[in-house]
């Protein structure tokens, strides 16, 4: 992220109602951040100052953040020295990504004393330190370290504070257009123009520099073809720059699209890429990181679900498989009760003590089938014997086809939330197939926290619209596939699902005065193929019929629902035009 010193001077700017303003409350949500609350002349604003080393930034937040139950030692610390302190200036040194505020503030005693807050934005090296600007000795600081991790300085209370090392190229503004060409010329001019800038020069980011070859025109030139009038063009887009950040004429922006944001800046891409304007670089900020936290919290849960559905379908193929082969071997009854007809029919030719014996099939003469007995056991006991496990076989299979049925339509049901997960792109439709997961039984509500309301009520199914401008809605999940079903659908409209498949419910939506087009249904059942365990498939067999022909059994599993009525379409799977 390119927090550089054009972002921090922003953010800085926007700190302005800040100054005079009192600290009320300190909070420090993890190691890298603090969040200072103060009391303006426009209200409570919140401050945040994160030494976070990708996330290290300054600005103003309305966004929450969770606070842990015991304030770490450096949130103690500051709270001791600045709760109740006023803020008396923002101060950024030229060219580094370093904030400075100071403090009015009073001891244990009540005397006045100063304090300053300075953060350094440098990535892993980043950081957060308290001092004493009256004597430049360290109070504390949010990452402590020893001359054993640097050798130019060590931060630790009490130690003389030094600022960050400053490397060897010269600040860019400092100086003028000719001394600026004879630094550039006497660069590596094998690198490209961007990063020769980024090389040559300190307070430029890799963004800025990439920013200032597209302002100057020059993207597509190598360093070595750059000209007298090509570093002029350099030298006064650079300039320009400078200017916008001296007059605070700053032009927040996110990169990319909602809410998949790519980057942040202060200032609009020169050329033109997608992006959004903010009215504040804080805003922008808030939106951004909300984003990605959302993001982070979506890929997570989504990541979680799909480990404990994809072991329990792991569980539940196991267990198929060997109900599978229990059944084949439950299905051989017949044969006992053919053995034991064949010894009531023969009973005068078994003997007693006989391990066995061969006796001519009823079925086919010709054929002998040989018969184990049991010696202990008289004639009579043997026939007996056959019958009982000819009856225990016969229970034994019903009980093994209702359970495997059972277990059957159970692994339809869990591939039916993975397919939902699959489908999911935001965190509540994460959230409505955890809430299902629950009630279902894979996923414990946690403790001490009442069931949450239903949020597939909330959302809405997807739209889409087919070629001739018929509408189609999609469930996004297995509850919301009830609801569309048995609520929102009406009874002229048709109904699509794959044929036993696990998939989405798709609705067509009828339309007063006009027949269904084939097209339409084509197109809505290539969707509810789309959205289905068959999605990869070539041609996949889609039912539809009126909504006023499904219906849900008492009892059943979200989403399972039972129809009649039906036709069977062959279909390509395929997405369709969303509707607005």
């Amino acid at each position: 992220m390119p927090f550089d010193t054009i972002t921090m001077c922003a953010t800085l700017a926007e700190c302005a109602p800040l100054r005079s303003g009192r600290v009320t409350k300190i909070y420090q949500p993890d190691r890298f951040s603090v969040l200072l609350r103060c009391y303006t002349a426009v209200g409570n604003l919140k401050l945040l100052l994160s030494a976070h080393p990708v996330d290290g930034r300054l600005q103003l937040s309305e966004r929450t953040y969770a606070n842990p139950a015991k304030p770490p030692l450096f949130c103690m610390v500051l709270r001791k020295h600045l709760e109740g302190a006023k803020i008396t200036a923002f101060r950024q040194p030229p060219g580094e990504r370093v904030a400075e505020i100071d403090f009015a503030a009073r001891n244990e005693i009540g005397e006045a004393t100063n304090r300053r807050l300075v953060l350094e934005v440098m990535g892993k090296h980043s950081n957060l330190i308290l001092l004493d600007p009256d004597t430049n000795l360290i109070i504390d600081a949010a990452r402590r370290y020893t001359h054993n991790v640097s050798r130019y300085r060590e931060v630790l209370p009490g130690s003389v504070y030094l600022p960050p090392p400053r490397n060897d190229k010269p600040y860019w503004q400092d100086l003028n257009e000719e001394e600026f060409a004879l630094r550039l010329l006497n660069g590596d001019l094998t690198l490209a123009p961007a990063k020769l800038l980024q090389n040559e020069f300190s307070g430029l980011s890799p963004y800025l520099c990439r920013e200032v070859t597209i302002r100057a025109g020059i993207e597509d030139t190598t360093a070595e073809e750059l000209g007298e009038y090509e570093i002029s063009r350099l030298y006064a887009a650079l300039k320009q720059l400078g200017e916008i950040a001296a007059n605070e004429n700053f032009c927040p922006v996110l990169l990319g699209k909602e809410p998949d944001w790519r980057d942040y800046y202060a200032l609009p891409p020169a050329n033109g890429a997608p992006h959004a304007e903010f009215p504040s670089m804080s805003k922008a900020l808030d939106a951004f990181f909300d984003a990605r936290q959302e993001r982070q919290e979506f890929d997570a849960a989504k990541k979680r679900l799909q480990k404990l559905l994809t072991r329990e379908q792991q569980r539940l193929r196991k267990k198929i498989k060997l109900e599978q082969t229990d059944y084949a071997n439950a299905s051989q009854a017949e044969q006992y009760k053919n053995a034991g007809d064949l010894l009531s029919a023969y009973l005068y030719l078994v003997q007693p003590g006989q391990t066995e014996i061969e006796l001519p099939d009823f079925y086919q003469p010709e054929r002998m089938l040989k018969i184990k007995l049991a010696p202990e056991l008289s004639p009579s006991e043997n026939v007996k014997r056959c019958f009982h496990h000819y009856n225990k076989a016969k229970n034994t299979e019903r009980q093994i086809r209702l359970q495997l049925e059972a277990n059957c339509n159970e692994l339809d049901y869990v591939e039916s939330l993975l397919i939902a997960l699959d489908e999911t792109a935001k965190l509540s439709e994460i959230t409505s197939i955890e809430q299902e997961m629950q009630a279902a039984g894979y996923l414990k509500r946690p403790e001490g926290r009442s069931k949450p309301k239903d949020s597939a009520t909330s959302l809405e199914p997807k739209r889409y619209q087919t070629s001739d401008g018929f509408l189609v809605l999609l469930g996004r999940n297995n509850r919301q596939n009830d609801r569309l079903t048995c609520k929102l659908a009406e009874k002229n409209d048709l109904w699509f699902h794959t044929q036993k498949i696990p998939g989405s419910h798709v609705i067509l939506r009828a339309e007063a005065g006009r027949e269904f087009s084939d097209q339409a249904i084509s197109e809505a059942a290539a969707l509810a193929a789309r959205h289905s365990r068959a999605k990869e498939a070539d041609k996949v067999p889609v039912d539809y019929t009126a909504a006023a022909n499904v219906k849900k059994p008492n009892g059943a599993k979200p989403g399972m629902v039972i129809y009649t009525g039906q036709q069977t379409v062959y279909v390509t799977p395929r997405e369709l035009t969303p509707a607005e």
